[in-house]
């Protein structure tokens, strides 16, 4: 595996690529307040200008229900979100809101799986890294 680490104003992407280049892993440095400089990203500018020059592996593994619920968040739309309920529903339980957030957490793909599109009933909801980096990337896609 080999590591690639993105200088932002936010604090150092981190990339882990597998041998023929396809990110397996993304992490965002964790924030817990938004920092005072606008965010901007090293050589490439913007966001979708780093996921277009690495492809990723698809759905990672993990259990057959984050999958699902990876698999349904890979469906969002840019620009809108869906509910913990609706990705519960759409990954065949229901009832499995809560799980929903679980697997959002696990998720190993940020960004490029868009877990942050989705929000609770009456919020932002969480994100691993987070909250900044929620509100920023919703507000980079013109979904808040």
């Amino acid at each position: 595996m080999n590591p690639v680490n993105i200088k932002t104003t936010w604090g150092r992407i981190s990339l882990t690529l597998d041998y023929s280049g396809r990110v397996v892993a993304l992490h965002l440095p964790p924030l817990r307040k938004t920092p005072r400089k606008p965010f901007s990203i090293e050589r490439f500018q913007t966001l979708e200008n780093l996921m277009r020059e690495f492809p990723t592996v698809g759905i990672p593994a993990g259990t057959e229900f984050q999958q699902a619920v990876w698999s349904a968040l890979k469906k969002i739309p840019r620009g809108q979100t869906r509910t913990y309920g609706e990705i519960a529903a759409a990954a065949g339980r229901p009832k499995a809101v809560r799980a929903v957030g679980s697997a959002c957490g696990a998720n190993p793909l940020p960004v490029f799986i868009p877990c942050h599109r989705v929000v609770a009933k009456n919020g932002p909801g969480g994100f691993g890294s987070g909250l900044p980096w929620k509100v920023l990337l919703l507000t980079m896609e013109g979904a808040l």
